[in-house]
């Protein structure tokens, strides 16, 4: 059941986003459109990397110069952090700027930059230059290679630098390409934020009421909800061939709950409602619809097996004694089941039937249940009855609130009439589609 509570909220972003599309959509091009735009109008950008690695020197010649060497590559981690310190630093780049004959005047420093990295787990330091220029760039990289080996071999004449990988230009990852696609991302994910602000602002009440798929009081499945499951196992009976069972099922309180305050009816009612949730089966689905009455989804079931189950769940409801706080109450129970072989019924033929067996059950007297078939042999369609079209999921749903009240007001009111355990209905031939 929560996997299909979870689904039910997917399909209800789902379709948030599909009623804004208006506003996700713009977004996501203007932004995309300015980002490239942006990305443009800058220069292109490109970097040369080079790698080094250090060693320890090969003019060793006494124990003492050894110990020392390998006492300072032993705290190499220090050394590394001091050599790239070296390869970027302002002696080392004008020096490489000699050496490679560049001018000064040429380099807007704000345009270029000098990083270092140490690999991890390695003796290799990364030295990256960065610029608007590929080849001011690719002679500037070398010439740093150049005169920051040199002035680390000042400072640690035991432990050399030497070059890797020699220089390589290549355009600087995150270019326009990239640049434009986080745009649009950036503005897509703006669209989503603003779809969902404006639906959440439109109506909090609204909102929650179609958020919401439990009976806020009871706990379980409100109508609205089981309507559209209704649906979908209608569907699937009628791709499947197999029966489909409804059951209505009325409590009625032998003590007189108006004697009661409201919030012990209702926690009395939720005791039921959570009681009969823990008793169906797993694939069984239950809902409140108001009046004291309760709506039994039995999948799979044909009309033998919902008549057995739904006996015991009378037997259950009528011998237990519902206890919250100081207030105790029975209920005995009517109720009505139709049977649809192979999605025969359309969903508001299916209720407008299961309350007619109810209205019958109510006749009969206390603790009845009524039993409406739909075809003559369970499993089977009506030879002259083609397979439906497949319902589709209208948020209007077939029966509003107000018509099963109507509905089942009319069934709370029946006259008695003489006892009947069940009865047969053909299914109609023609049926409007929903």
């Amino acid at each position: 059941m929560d996997c299909t509570g979870n689904t039910m909220e997917l399909r209800l972003y789902l379709k948030i986003l599909l009623k804004r599309w208006w506003l996700i959509v713009p977004l996501t091009l203007i932004s995309l459109t300015l980002a490239m735009f942006w990305s443009y109008s800058r220069p292109m950008v490109y970097q040369s990397t080079a790698t080094y690695v250090t060693r320890l020197g090969e003019g060793l010649t006494n124990v003492g110069d050894t110990l020392y060497a390998l006492d300072t590559f032993t705290g190499r981690q220090r050394l590394f952090v001091t050599y790239c310190e070296v390869m970027k630093s302002r002696s080392v780049v004008d020096r490489a700027m000699q050496i490679g004959n560049i001018d000064p005047a040429v380099i807007d420093w704000e345009l270029y930059s000098v990083n270092c990295n140490v690999l991890p787990e390695s003796n290799v330091i990364m030295v990256i230059v960065r610029g608007p220029n590929a080849s001011l760039v690719g002679r500037l990289a070398e010439a740093i290679g150049v005169a920051g080996t040199a002035r680390a071999g000042q400072l640690y004449s035991f432990v050399g630098l030497e070059e890797l990988d020699p220089p390589e230009v290549q355009e600087a990852p995150g270019n326009r390409t990239q640049q434009g696609i986080l745009g649009g991302m950036v503005g897509f994910v703006l669209g989503v934020g603003l779809a969902f602000m404006l639906e959440y602002l439109r109506s909090p009440v609204e909102r929650l009421e179609m958020a919401s798929i439990r009976h806020p009081k009871l706990g379980i499945y409100n109508e609205r909800y089981f309507q559209q499951r209704m649906i979908e196992e209608i569907n699937r009976a009628r791709s499947r061939n197999r029966p489909l069972s409804l059951a209505l099922m009325r409590l009625t309180p032998t003590e007189d709950f108006s004697l009661l305050p409201p919030e012990a009816e209702d926690m009395l009612l939720r005791a039921a409602a959570l009681r009969l949730q823990d008793k169906i089966r797993a694939g069984d689905i239950i809902a409140y619809l108001g009046r004291y009455t309760f709506a039994i989804l039995l999948p799979e079931t044909p009309a033998h097996e919902a008549q057995r189950l739904i006996e015991w769940l009378h037997q259950d409801i009528r011998t237990h004694t519902f206890t919250v706080d100081a207030y105790i109450a029975n209920f005995m129970v009517n109720s009505g089941i139709v049977e649809s072989s192979g999605g025969s019924l359309d969903l508001q033929t299916m209720l407008t039937k299961a309350n007619e067996a109810l209205r019958m059950a109510r006749q009969e007297g206390e603790n009845s249940l009524h039993l409406i078939r739909t075809s003559a042999q369970p499993f089977a369609l009506d030879a002259e009855i083609g397979v439906p079209e497949p319902l589709e999921s209208n948020p209007n749903m077939p029966f509003t609130s107000s018509e099963l009240d109507r509905l089942l007001e009319e069934s709370a009111s029946a006259a008695p009439a003489p006892r009947t355990v069940e009865s047969h209905s053909e299914p109609p031939a023609e049926r409007d589609g929903q």
